[in-house]
C-alpha cells in the first residue's frame, strides 16, 4: 500500500461516537491540543492500525463505558481503503483490504530509551548493532542539543548520552532523540519502521531546540520513507514545510476527542496554535516568522512596512543593496510586536536576528526589554535610529534621518496637513510628520530623494552591515 494520506478512527479510546477523520501529512503529522484532549490516544490508533503486534487491550482501549466495534480505516494515496478492526471482548485483530504492515516505533512519555530497543527486539527486528546505533544517536542529539559528546549502548540496551561536561542527559529529555535514532538506524540496516509515533519530543527541550527538533522530524521522515507522527503542546515543534500537517484535536463536553482544525505546514496556523499559547496573538507572531527561506543569513525586524520601504529606498539610492543580501527585512508592526517576534525567532532559528527601532518612548521600552529581560546584545542584535547621532538623543525615528531640508520641502508642498510642525530636541530638529504624512512621504520621496539627503541612512546601513558581519 502507498503512503497513507488519512485514517478515520472509531471507538477507540477518547475517540467514540462521530469517527474521527485525520488528515496525514506526506511526511510528519503534529497533533496538537491542550493536555487531555486526547492527542496520544489518536497516535495510538495510527501505530496500532499499522503495527499488528501492538496489542489491543479492550479494558484499557475501548472508550469508557462503549461497546462499539473499534476500528482504523487507513486511506492510502491511490485510493482504496483497508480497514483494521480489533474485537471488543478479546482484542482480537482482522483486517479488511491490503493494509501495509510493520514494526511502529513508539515512544511514549513515559519511556526510557531501554524500554524503546527492548521493544524493538521484541518485534523481532533483530539485534542491534550498539556501535552503529549509538554513531546515530549521536548524529541525531547534536542537531537538537549540541552539547552532547558521546553516546553509549550497551549491550542490555541502555542508552547514555553525556555532554561536553561529562553530565548524563536525563532519559526523559534523551528518549525521543533515541526513537527518531532507533528509527533512521533501522531504516539503513533495511528494517524501516511502518510508522515513528513519539509523545511530546518538545518536553524538556527549550524553543531553539525545539524547533531543531521540527527539522529532525522531516529528516526522520525522509531517511525511513515512513510517516512520523508526534503529539505536542509545543507550536515550535510544527515543521513549517509543505510535507507537513498540523491537525488540531480538542475534547467535547461529553468527553469526546475531535478534530477541530488542519493546517499544512507551510499555511497559515494561527487559529490552530493560538490555543496553546497565553496569548492568541502570538500564533499570528509564529505565522509570520515561521515562513523564512531556507537561504536566509540572517533576519532584520523592523517597527513597520514604512521602515522596510526606507531601508530598500535607500540602499538602492547609495548602491548599497548587498548590505540586505540574504537578508530577510520583517514588519512586526509597532516596538514590542518586533520585541516579540524577535524573541521567537531567535529561539526557533539559528540564523542571526537584529532589531531595529525608533527612539521613541516605545522603542526605548522594546530595547530595554530585549536586553535587560531576554538576553539580547545591545551591540551586536539591537540598532536605533538614534545610534547614527552623537549621545543618542531621544525621538529619533526613521524620517528623521533624512535630510531636514527634504522634509521641509515635502510639507511645503503638500502642506500644513500632512506635518504637526518643527521641533527642537535634544539639539535635534524634529519635522513632526502626522500619520498620514508618513505614508505620504513614502511615496514622495521616492522621487525627489537624492544621495546628498542620505547621510544618516549611509552610516545607519553601515551599522546594519556590521552587525550581520
Amino acid at each position: 500500500m502507498t503512503a497513507l494520506t488519512r485514517v478515520r478512527i472509531r471507538d477507540v479510546r477518547s475517540v467514540w461516537g462521530p469517527p474521527a477523520d485525520i488528515p496525514l501529512g506526506e511526511k510528519v503529522t503534529v497533533l496538537v491540543g491542550p493536555n487531555r484532549s486526547g492527542t496520544s490516544n489518536v497516535a495510538f490508533g495510527i501505530a496500532a492500525a499499522l503495527d499488528p503486534q501492538l496489542r489491543f487491550e479492550p479494558s484499557r482501549d475501548l472508550p469508557r463505558g462503549r461497546r462499539g466495534t473499534p476500528s482504523v480505516e487507513l486511506h492510502p494515496a491511490d485510493g482504496g481503503v483497508a480497514t483494521v478492526r480489533w474485537d471488543p471482548d478479546d482484542g482480537t485483530r482482522t483486517v479488511d483490504g491490503d493494509a501495509a504492515e510493520g514494526h511502529a516505533i513508539v515512544c511514549q512519555v513515559t519511556d526510557r530509551p531501554l524500554d524503546l530497543l527492548e521493544r524493538a527486539a521484541r518485534a523481532g527486528r533483530g539485534a542491534v548493532d550498539t556501535d552503529a546505533l549509538a554513531a546515530v544517536v549521536h548524529d541525531v542529539a547534536v542537531e537538537v542539543i549540541p552539547e552532547v559528546a558521546a553516546v553509549t549502548v550497551a549491550d542490555d540496551g541502555d542508552v547514555v548520552l553525556v555532554d561536553d561536561l561529562g553530565s548524563a542527559i536525563p532519559p526523559p529529555e534523551a528518549r525521543a532523540i533515541v526513537a527518531l535514532a532507533l528509527a533512521c538506524h533501522l531504516a539503513a540496516v533495511d528494517r524501516p519502521p511502518a510508522v515513528t509515533v513519539v509523545e511530546s519530543p518538545d518536553a524538556f527541550l527549550h524553543p531553539a531546540g525545539q524547533g531543531a527538533m521540527a527539522r529532525l522530524l522531516v529528516r526522520v521522515a525522509e531517511e525511513t520513507g515512513a510517516p512520523v507522527v508526534v503529539t505536542t503542546t509545543s507550536p515550535f515543534v510544527v515543521p513549517r514545510v509543505e510535507e507537513a500537517m498540523v491537525v488540531a484535536l480538542a475534547r467535547d463536553a461529553m468527553g469526546r476527542t475531535a478534530v477541530v482544525g488542519t493546517a499544512p505546514g507551510d499555511g497559515v496556523q494561527a487559529p490552530l496554535l493560538g490555543g496553546l499559547l497565553p496569548d492568541a496573538g502570538l500564533g499570528n507572531v509564529l505565522d509570520r516568522i515561521g515562513w523564512i527561506d531556507p537561504e536566509t543569513r540572517g533576519v532584520l525586524i523592523v517597527e513597520g512596512g514604512t521602515d522596510e520601504a526606507y531601508l530598500r529606498l535607500v540602499a538602492d539610492e547609495l548602491g548599497r543593496q548587498s548590505v540586505f543580501d540574504g537578508i530577510e527585512i520583517r514588519p512586526a508592526g509597532g516596538a514590542m510586536a518586533a520585541s516579540m517576534s524577535a524573541i521567537v525567532l531567535r529561539a526557533e532559528l539559528d540564523i542571526d536576528v537584529v532589531v531595529l527601532l525608533d527612539h521613541d518612548e516605545m522603542g526605548r521600552r522594546a530595547r530595554d526589554t530585549l536586553t535587560s529581560r531576554f538576553g539580547f546584545d545591545r551591540a551586536t542584535e539591537v540598532v536605533t535610529y538614534a545610534d547614527v547621532y552623537d549621545g543618542h538623543p531621544r525621538g529619533i525615528e526613521a524620517e528623521t534621518l533624512f535630510d531636514v531640508a527634504l522634509l521641509r520641502r515635502f510639507v511645503a508642498e503638500r502642506g500644513r496637513g500632512v506635518s504637526h510642525g518643527e521641533a527642537v530636541r535634544d539639539g535635534i530638529t524634529h519635522v513632526d510628520l502626522t500619520s498620514s504624512g508618513k505614508s505620504a512621504f513614502v511615496s514622495w520621496v521616492t522621487e525627489h530623494v537624492r544621495v546628498e539627503h542620505l547621510n544618516r541612512w549611509d552610516a545607519l546601513l553601515d551599522l546594519i552591515a556590521e552587525r550581520f558581519d
